[in-house]
């Protein structure tokens, strides 16, 4: 009886179909947030489900600040056109790898936490990190950037194999300069952002598993990686949400992330050992991690 059971389980998974997949990984978004039911069926379900889902929502959060980027980058190029319509911006000349301006030699605009300058003096050296969270900075030798996945900085000799030798930044072609800059950008920000963050995130999941694997397997023997590793995707989402929203409030400081995440996943965790009578052996279905 009890095979026909696995049988017809199985036969019921397999005509599951596309759609019931992905509901499910639509579900993932929104029900670790809250629902215990959820952590069951997913342990119940194989690792490759798991893991699919970490590929999309990191796809998510990195095309979300993506996005954003591309928003800011566009303000700034606007900013930029109305301020040289108002003789208010320089005209550039980058050449071998050093700029100059035919103004001033200093220029900054800020609006809340973002920054736009421009200091071919050799006096600035970076952006403020701890007054702006998104900014550029054109210095005589470098292009800094930051927002919200980090600083980045571009000698401007690396410039020249995308847009020539000279650069001139005046009025006339500003606008198409920019664009091309923008793209670069907003490419570096979502395809390194992507693969950085996939690689990133998964192992530091991994490596706080063993601890959490490790824990959990002094009472409780034979609990398998692969469930520590699930629970560990799925208790990321709502870590993330809560580190935004805490941090969008000012609210944070170094390690808040890995609380979050270290608090839940032992929510979660108790939850099931409490609910499978602590009898985690061969709940998760074996598959490719495994090989």
């Amino acid at each position: 009886m009890e095979e026909n059971n696995n049988i017809l389980q199985e036969k019921n998974e397999t005509e599951e179909g596309f759609l019931p997949n992905i509901k499910w990984l639509l579900k993932g978004f929104a029900f670790p947030c809250w629902s215990r039911s959820f952590y069951k069926e997913a342990i119940r379900k194989r690792f490759l489900f798991a893991f699919i889902f970490f590929l999309f929502f990191v796809f998510v959060l990195t095309s979300i600040t993506a996005i954003q980027v591309a928003i800011s980058l566009k303000n700034v190029g606007f900013e930029i056109t109305g301020a040289y319509e108002r003789g208010e911006f320089p005209s550039i000349t980058i050449e071998d790898g050093i700029a100059r301006t035919d103004g001033q030699e200093q220029y900054i605009f800020t609006d809340k936490r973002t920054v736009v300058e421009i200091d071919t003096t050799g006096n600035s050296q970076g952006i403020d990190t701890s007054a702006y969270s998104e900014g550029f900075l054109l210095t005589h030798d470098e292009f800094h950037f930051v927002n919200d996945d980090g600083y980045q900085v571009i000698p401007l000799l690396e410039m020249h194999e995308y847009f020539g030798n000279p650069i001139i930044l005046d009025k006339s072609n500003i606008l198409n300069l920019w664009q091309k800059v923008a793209l670069i950008i907003d490419l570096t920000v979502f395809i390194g952002g992507f693969f950085f963050n996939v690689l990133a995130r998964f192992t530091y999941i991994a490596l706080l598993g063993l601890i959490v694997w490790g824990i959990v397997s002094i009472k409780h023997q034979g609990t398998g990686y692969n469930l520590i590793l699930i629970t560990g995707i799925y208790a990321d989402v709502p870590a993330s949400y809560l580190f935004f929203l805490l941090k969008k409030i000012d609210l944070t400081f170094c390690g808040l992330k890995l609380i979050l995440q270290i608090v839940i996943w032992a929510i979660v965790m108790w939850y099931l050992l409490k609910a499978e009578n602590g009898n985690m052996e061969g709940i998760v279905k074996e598959d490719s991690i495994n090989q």
